[in-house]
């Protein structure tokens, strides 16, 4: 870590806690896969989800607006992948590219992404979601994008990391046309949703798979196509979540001149640890499967441990796995706790 300027000021300790349409389909038992696809499930589960879970949880807790149960995979869709709905389960996808030269020929051709995969049927789906709820102001979002090594990995599956070892100008190459093609499926969605392709504000990008590349290779293949997919979007803010970054791999967000780091579920990263490698604000999570299993005692020590560490902010999901009387309480005592932390901080006490 660069330490020139001396250590970063933490700012003020915040909590927050969201829920969303997938929680509320498990409050009203409407099937998780329906939710993808079935105009009358996402209704059932907005209609009768939402005041069963103002009943459960505090009622100022976000739940969003009515939507299809999100799906991360729909620019490779329109690219060629196939999506996959299992029973009662998330959404899968299949690989595309057998090698990195059919994957470059494709991405080499113009894509209309309206016009392409499941595209055409989620904008009627959102067009309905809007004339049922008028009342409601309902993004077109749901059906998204990840990250250029996350969709590189998405396209060509596993042995994309077997690329960079084997044909590194080739697979860079690849990289530079998934970024480009990211950047134009952006730039579609921020125009649905009537908002500038480029953004002065800022933008953010999820790219899971670039903590599967090490460290060491950061300046090859994941510095410069992330470099080109913020400054194709913005001039502002720049937010990223990747889950399961190492120690070594932190000091290339300050690189990259992130301002907002979502680590996420990040095993080999503590609070402590991200504040002695990276000078950048961050969130961390507790995770729902802890909220489904843990104590409220040892949800409470979850908060004051984070809070100890260094934790400029915490925060707690409610999913379809913690919607549950444990779920609940922990809930209820994750946000008693941030209170119990905020009012010590106000009070003068150390983090210590």
């Amino acid at each position: 870590m660069n330490q020139k300027n001396g250590p970063a000021t933490p700012p003020s300790f915040q909590g927050s806690v969201s829920g969303g349409i997938e929680a509320l389909a498990t409050i009203a038992k409407v099937r998780f896969d329906r939710l993808f696809t079935e105009p009358d499930a996402i209704v059932t589960a907005w209609k009768q989800g939402l005041p069963i879970a103002r009943e459960w949880f505090d009622p100022d807790i976000s739940f969003g607006g009515p939507r299809w149960a999100a799906i991360s995979y729909g620019h490779i869709n329109c690219l060629g992948s196939r999506l996959v709905f299992p029973e009662d389960s998330e959404v899968a996808h299949t690989p595309m590219f057998d090698n990195l030269a059919d994957g470059i020929r494709a991405l080499r051709r113009e894509v209309d992404f309206t016009k392409a995969g499941r595209f055409p049927f989620y904008l009627e789906l959102w067009e309905q979601l809007k004339r049922t709820f008028p009342d409601q102001t309902i993004p077109f979002s749901g059906f998204g994008v990840e990250g250029p090594v996350t969709t590189a990995w998405l396209l060509r599956g596993h042995d994309f990391f077997m690329d960079i070892y084997d044909d590194p100008p080739q697979a860079k190459t690849f990289l530079s046309l998934v970024t480009a093609s990211i950047v134009k499926y952006k730039q579609l969605l921020a125009r649905i949703n009537g908002e500038p392709e480029f953004n002065p504000s800022g933008t953010y990008v999820a790219d899971d798979g670039a903590a599967m590349i090490p460290p060491t290779l950061w300046p090859d293949f994941v510095l410069p196509f992330m470099e080109t997919y913020f400054t194709a979007l913005t001039s502002g803010t720049r937010g990223i979540h990747v889950e399961d970054l190492s120690p070594d791999h932190l000091p290339h967000l300050e690189t990259l001149r992130i301002n907002q780091y979502d680590p996420s579920v990040s095993k080999r990263l503590s609070p402590f640890v991200i504040l002695a490698h990276c000078r950048i604000p961050f969130t961390w999570r507790f995770n729902e499967i802890e909220s489904a299993t843990y104590s409220t005692e040892a949800t409470r020590q979850w908060v004051f441990d984070a809070a100890a560490q260094g934790a400029p902010a915490v925060r707690a999901g409610i999913w379809r796995n913690n919607c549950t009387p444990r779920g609940r309480a922990n809930i209820k005592a994750f946000r008693e706790a941030v209170q119990t932390v905020q009012h010590q901080r106000e009070a003068g006490q150390r983090k210590e």
